[in-house]
């Protein structure tokens, strides 16, 4: 079993989500998250003739999802999310995967895959 974490812009969330679906991938989690890369743009909040320029980083606002997958569906998975994201510019986005050891379902006490599905 595999976790995959997707950060993508805000306006590639109900795309991304519909691809999903169209690929049955229908079980996952989103939150709202705020951000940035290491790349970082100045904005000048402040300027003026007597004072200082100020600049910030600020955070950006992003999309995280979450998927709990069978290994054996990892590339299908990451080359739907490559489709609808893949703009070919910064901040367009990142896919994590990584181990998920065990799941269990409250309910019934299944686990492993069978608490996935």
């Amino acid at each position: 079993m595999k976790l995959v974490t997707v950060i993508i812009r805000d306006n590639q969330y109900y795309a991304t989500k519909a691809a999903l679906i169209a690929e049955n991938f229908f079980a996952l989690n989103s939150h709202r998250v705020l951000g940035r890369g290491k790349e970082q743009q100045n904005y000048a909040v402040n300027q003026s003739v007597n004072s200082k320029k100020i600049v910030d980083y600020p955070f950006v606002s992003k999309r995280m999802i979450e998927l709990y997958v069978e290994e054996k569906h990892v590339e299908r998975l990451i080359a739907t999310i490559l489709k609808v994201n893949q703009k070919g510019n910064k901040g367009d986005g990142k896919i994590f995967v990584t181990p998920l050891e065990e799941a269990i379902r409250i309910r019934t006490n299944e686990t492993g895959i069978e608490a996935l599905a």
